[in-house]
């Protein structure tokens, strides 16, 4: 594309606002379009009084060099360095996360402990590349008994679905670095941390969004459109030729990059495609979350990053604690905490109201001693829409006709996890942002 010519983003959360960033850097004019009434979509901090809270566990790893330097860069000293775990919950006790079974050992009986050591000893000669689903791929990494009774339960909790339906890619990295040799390592050297244990990640001062925020700062609030819902997209055939928005406006475009789900984009397409593509589109779910919010007059909770609970009947998957993540994120003498709960619409969380979710979420969590009740100053619950892409086996082809098809038009890029349908972190999905511009460029 010519430097002369505009982009137009859809979508101003961590995908739109990325490829706007790297976009104004290289000099090219950029117009990003938001439905929503605030960028950074669900990499939002939001602020309540004296307290600071993202809508999401989020921490930036240093997973890919060229993207932590120019978030450093762009941070400068807001961006510190942190030192917390995470930590599963399991009858009582706290157990490391990601596994370490040192930790599994203190919290389990004898049999059990003989069981999952000798699974995972038999695992070592059963090598494989390539899983079918995401219950092999956790059996073959720890054994049938301790993913039973940590990731498999957890897992099907939070995406609303049977593991064995899930494609092995949404557990991320967090099944690296586990072998039979790593459990004799942790047994024999007691200060042996494998890779797999590290706690170590980069946040701001402020809270996860201010990365967003700094992004949208430096592409400029007048290159930003705020409630502006697209509705249709017009086409050519060979081309995206006009962008229509739900306030009556519309835009003549000549280069359009998109983060917007898959599954709406097909429908806005006018012409629309094929009924056999946007029968496709339907098959496509998401999984939404619950965000309570819980100010409490306690210095804190507990020390952790996050803190997970497996147990099925417990609708609660992870809490966080934004303090933990930095200090300037609660009063010095109180705290507050993030409970994701997730949803899908119409099922048993989605018809409850908010009071009688809050009043299950602080049930829950003093019956397992983690706070008091009389400990809450005040609670709040928000509504994450499209939090997680449901990955599931057998789609692959599907979503890649879909891609394949809206990639056609010679003037449309996509990026991001709604769209990817993939489980993006967001310092995957920066670097994703970057090398688009640079392939415009080229």
């Amino acid at each position: 594309m010519s430097q002369k010519q505009k982009i137009h983003i859809l979508g101003g959360g961590p995908a739109g606002l990325s490829v706007g960033y790297y976009g104004k850097k290289k000099g090219k004019s950029i117009s990003i379009h938001e439905s929503s009434k605030y960028i950074g979509g669900n990499c939002r901090t939001i602020q309540i009084g004296d307290y600071r809270f993202d809508t999401g566990a989020h921490r930036f790893h240093d997973k890919i060099s060229d993207v932590t330097n120019e978030i450093k860069q762009l941070m400068g000293d807001h961006l510190v360095e942190v030192h917390a775990p995470s930590k599963i919950y399991f009858n009582g006790k706290m157990i490391d996360f990601p596994l370490n079974f040192q930790s599994v050992i203190k919290s389990l009986e004898l049999s059990k402990i003989l069981k999952i050591l000798f699974e995972n000893a038999f695992n070592v000669f059963k090598y494989q590349s390539n899983y079918e689903n995401f219950e092999k791929l956790a059996y073959a990494k720890y054994g049938k008994t301790l993913s039973d009774l940590f990731l498999i339960n957890y897992t099907e909790k939070l995406w609303g679905t049977e593991a064995k339906r899930l494609q092995t890619t949404i557990s991320g990295d967090r099944l690296k670095h586990l072998s039979i040799y790593t459990v004799i390592f942790e047994m024999i050297l007691k200060n042996f941390k494998s890779k797999h244990l590290e706690g170590a990640f980069y946040y701001p001062k402020f809270g996860y969004g201010t990365i967003f925020d700094k992004m949208a700062n430096y592409i400029g609030f007048e290159n930003i459109k705020l409630d502006s819902k697209v509705v249709r997209i017009i086409h050519d055939g060979n081309k995206i030729k006009e962008i229509e928005y739900e306030n009556s406006n519309s835009s003549q475009v000549e280069y359009v990059i998109n983060t917007l789900p898959i599954t709406s984009i097909i429908k806005m397409m006018e012409p629309l495609p094929s009924d056999s593509l946007l029968q496709k589109a339907k098959s496509f779910k998401f999984r939404n979350l619950k965000l309570c919010i819980l100010t409490l007059d306690i210095p804190f909770v507990s020390k952790n990053a996050s803190i997970y609970f497996p147990e099925k009947s417990n609708p609660i998957t992870r809490i966080y604690e934004p303090k933990n993540r930095s200090h300037h994120m609660a009063p010095e003498d109180k705290t507050s905490l993030v409970i994701e709960i997730p949803f899908t619409l119409g099922d048993n969380i989605d018809c409850m109201n908010d009071d009688e979710i809050i009043d299950m979420v602080k049930s829950t969590l003093t019956k397992k001693k983690l706070f008091k009740g009389s400990d809450v100053i005040d609670s709040k619950l928000f509504n994450i829409k499209n939090a997680y892409p449901i990955l599931e086996i057998g789609q692959e082809k599907e979503l890649r006709m879909l891609i394949d098809y809206l990639q056609s038009f010679k003037n449309h890029q996509l990026i991001g996890r709604n769209v990817e349908f993939k489980y993006l972190h967001t310092h995957h999905i920066i670097w994703k942002a970057r090398m688009l511009i640079e392939n415009l460029e080229s």
